[in-house]
């Protein structure tokens, strides 16, 4: 696909040279009564990473109706799918081409910053926060429900559809040939399912337990354990279906991380886990964690960038320590597919006892 990209953003620790800070304030102002509520153990989806069965107990990212080729762009408690090759922006990168078949807005009203020379696709998406949601909405009848998901018509530009989601604070809409099968295909996203306030089933027997940082976790048997002493990776942190675990006795290493053009394809999540600790941890993670709640003994803090659209949207990051403590161990956890697994990870987080 020929074509230029822009990048508004700052470069940050050498996880990506595109990547900005964005308090996501709709997800972080529902992490209290998240937090509190998930336990040690959590649900998992049929096909879970560990290859257990089990029953779910909440709202799964729905993956059934979305057409192949086509990939998840998560924003907030929200998700829509849309064909691969299709552009992801937001708030703090732009990009465009020559030959771009279409665009999706994460976080952002579908326009550029004046000077960018970009232009909008024929064909495009967006998420937005919801803004204000009248209290008696929930009263009325939905226009449609969309995977159990109540949505509300509202009044849009002509060849446009947009809804109102209260129930993920969300306003989603698509303009173009495709879109009401881009809409057709909303769902929770990863991180709603991760932080979702409801009871939790068992790690699967087959899963493995680990203790590293003075934490002890449990991931799927079938993910690689790999070991490192210094941060040196572009990306999001994650190799996918593996573990990695970094006692950073060593700088970060700076890299010439490239600018990759930032497709649905390409953005798409990974399943993985990455703990870092050591000397070096909080320089090489190099977040801040604005939210906090102790939990099983713990205190864990979600970075100020959990839920931000595009690059970032595929991991969560957070730190685990004892209450009133300084934060020594750091977990980017990749938020793919149903978030079954990544909730089962999540959950599983726990403070050893002294």
């Amino acid at each position: 696909m020929a074509g230029q990209a822009q990048d508004t953003s700052q470069p940050r620790r050498g996880r990506r040279a595109a990547v900005v800070a964005v308090v996501a304030v709709a997800v972080l102002g529902s992490v209290s009564g998240a937090l509190a509520s998930v336990h040690a153990k959590s649900g998992s989806d049929g096909a879970s990473a560990g290859g257990t069965k089990q029953v779910a107990v909440a709202p799964l990212s729905d993956e059934s109706g979305r057409p192949s080729g086509w990939a998840p762009v998560p924003y907030q408690r929200a998700q829509l799918s849309v064909p691969g090759l299709w552009l992801v922006e937001t708030p703090g990168q732009f990009s465009c081409g020559t030959q771009v078949p279409g665009m999706i807005f994460a976080g952002a009203r579908p326009r550029f910053p004046a000077g960018t020379g970009c232009h909008l696709t024929a064909s495009l998406a967006w998420i937005r926060p919801a803004g204000h949601i009248a209290p008696g909405i929930r009263h009325r009848r939905p226009t449609a429900l969309i995977h159990g998901i109540p949505v509300y018509r509202l009044r849009s530009a002509a060849g446009s559809v947009l809804y109102l989601v209260p129930e993920l604070m969300v306003r989603v809409a698509a303009r173009g040939r495709l879109a009401r099968r881009v809409l057709a295909t909303l769902t929770w996203s990863p991180l709603a399912v991760v932080l979702k306030h409801a009871p939790a089933g068992p790690v699967p027997a087959s899963w493995v337990r680990h203790r590293f940082g003075r934490v002890n976790f449990a991931v799927p048997d079938s993910w690689k354990v790999r070991h490192e002493n210094q941060w040196a990776t572009c990306g999001t942190g994650i190799v996918p279906r593996s573990l990695l675990l970094i006692d950073a006795t060593r700088p970060p290493l700076a890299l010439p991380c490239p600018f990759p053009f930032p497709t649905a394809t390409r953005e798409q999540a990974r399943p993985g886990l990455t703990v870092v600790t050591g000397k070096y941890a909080a320089r090489s993670v190099a977040e801040n964690f604005p939210s906090c709640l102790q939990r099983h003994g713990a205190q864990i803090c979600l970075s100020s960038i959990t839920g931000q659209g595009g690059f970032e949207s595929g991991v969560l990051i957070f730190s685990v320590s004892r209450p009133r403590q300084h934060a020594t161990t750091f977990f980017l956890l990749g938020l793919s597919g149903t978030g079954a697994g990544a909730r089962t990870v999540f959950a599983s987080v726990r403070i050893p006892r002294r």
